[in-house]
């Protein structure tokens, strides 16, 4: 029987649906060898990209990711791996969208160019993405990412911040923004995963049936639910279906000692 590619999902709070997914077995996951590295995100802005590797800052902090793991890992090297999914990684595209909308509904004209800036410089200024361009410089595995999903839809609570001009703005301008994002990833050697459509709700939101259980009472409009975990692990698996093991290799190894790390977005 042939090896099976080697699949982890990688991340903060927000890989917990993913996880939630194939426990309940809303994905068949039978055709990959699957790991899962992360922790909450205060433990996981302190993470540092060297030699080949994602490391904790100390023994600490590292046997908290170890927890998590079945091996026990206490680091995350992209070489154990044919593919890796980044979940969430405290990457927030409704913030960087929504800060590019502002200018837009203000009449500022912002070239497009100047918004291709602004897209792909918000994207690669989050802790999370320097990471997986990290694992991505390696050429050792194929970095897939699904960036954190929009707030859950509550039109009372985001009201303030949607106004009648930038909801005009979301629908001609959104699908032109994850372009943008895709192309900048794509140039670091990522394959980005977009917020899948059918989760969508109200143009920047998410639609409240892949909200947590009970989110209002928690107020909780960040997280999803394994719906939400099963409809982007069922994208990386179709990614990652048919991969020649050990064959991910794309992009030359990083230079010896290359770090990245600190506290970032």
């Amino acid at each position: 029987m042939a090896d099976l590619p080697r699949l982890c999902v990688f991340g903060d709070s927000h890989y917990a649906c993913v996880r939630q997914a194939e426990a309940q077995g809303l994905v068949d996951t039978a055709g990959v060898a699957l790991e899962y590295w992360g922790n909450v995100g205060g433990r996981f802005r302190y993470l540092q990209f060297r030699d080949g590797a994602i490391h904790p800052p100390d023994d600490a902090v590292a046997s908290r990711f170890a927890k998590f793991n079945a091996k026990g890992r206490t680091f995350l090297p992209a070489a154990e791996f044919d593919a890796i999914l980044v979940m969430g990684a405290r990457i927030y595209p409704w913030r960087v969208f929504f800060r590019l909308l502002q200018l837009l509904s203000n009449g500022t004209f912002v070239s497009e160019g100047l918004q291709r800036r602004i897209l792909s410089d918000g994207l690669r200024g989050y802790h999370g993405y320097q990471l997986a361009s990290g694992l991505a410089a390696t050429g050792t595995a194929r970095v897939l990412m699904a960036p954190v999903a929009f707030y859950t839809a509550n039109p009372e609570r985001f009201a303030a911040s949607i106004t009648p001009v930038i909801a005009g703005l979301i629908a001609d301008r959104l699908p032109w923004f994850w372009s943008v994002l895709s192309e900048a990833a794509a140039a670091d050697g990522i394959t980005l995963i977009a917020q899948p459509d059918e989760t969508v709700a109200a143009g920047m939101f998410t639609d409240p049936a892949y909200a947590v259980a009970d989110h209002e009472a928690k107020a909780d409009y960040e997280h999803h639910n394994a719906a939400y975990g099963a409809a982007i692990l069922s994208q990386a698996l179709a990614l990652v279906d048919g991969m020649d093991v050990g064959a991910a290799s794309v992009r030359p190894l990083a230079s010896p000692g290359r770090m990245i790390g600190g506290t970032g977005v």
